[in-house]
């Protein structure tokens, strides 16, 4: 499998507190990574640096185009679910508006929302709105796919569907890396997961062993405040 994403010694301090110190993460094509930990431990921060949405201190990232999907979706609310996704292809790209439009409506096809191409975001329930987010990032045809929380708003029956969503994108090619709270979704989906504990990498794996049978505390204590929580 070829590496689509390669970080090497992120360092990132404000003020006086270590946001990241040395994070090493990559990311080959094929893979879902799921980045864990309790809040505060760096994870959208690592997204946020790889996106370029910030610029750390210190270290390397190696990255193809990269898409990227926020926790709130920020869909423009004027905009109709397939006129979201043409944006950037029209608006960036140069693309035609009838070629982005065909491309848009096919992802929302392939993430089962073509059905909705012509709701508007307040129209959308959360599920059908974080899958228009998703194929908005995806109408650039990045390698390379970010989200953030993708499975916060979400019932247990929209989540299990989004996996498999995940998973199939993750199957044609693409890298995808999630952060997640979700050790149930990590398991079922996840192909590598990623804990981080005060923006350090302090265990990763199979999500099965490594949180079937965590070898660091930071990775225990995450486990019991998500049992908690639930």
């Amino acid at each position: 499998m070829s590496t689509a994403l390669t970080a090497r010694a992120l360092r990132m301090t404000r003020g006086s507190r270590d946001i990241l110190r040395g994070v090493d993460l990559f990311a080959a094509k094929g893979e879902l990574v799921a980045l864990m930990g309790l809040s505060g431990s760096g994870k959208t921060t690592i997204l946020r640096v790889i996106a370029g949405l910030e610029t750390p201190d210190s270290g390397d990232v190696i990255a193809e185009k990269v898409g990227m999907v926020f926790q709130f979706h920020y869909l423009f609310e004027h905009l109709c679910a397939i006129d979201n996704v043409a944006l950037a292809p029209t608006h960036v790209h140069r693309v035609s508006l009838s070629e982005a439009r065909t491309r848009a409506q096919a992802l929302l096809d392939q993430l089962g929302v073509g059905h909705r191409a012509r709701a508007l975001p307040r129209e959308l329930s959360g599920g059908e709105a974080q899958r228009v987010a998703i194929a908005r990032a995806l109408a650039v045809d990045p390698p390379l796919l970010l989200l953030d929380e993708p499975t916060a708003s979400l019932d247990p029956a929209r989540r299990n569907d989004l996996g498999e969503s995940l998973k199939k994108l993750a199957g044609s090619g693409r890298a995808l890396v999630m952060t997640s709270h979700d050790d149930d979704f990590v398991r079922e989906f996840a192909t590598r997961v990623v804990v981080l504990a005060n923006g350090e990498v302090v265990e990763e794996g199979d999500p099965h062993e490594v949180l079937t049978s965590p070898k660091h505390p930071a990775t225990r204590e995450l486990l019991q405040v998500e049992k908690a929580r639930w």
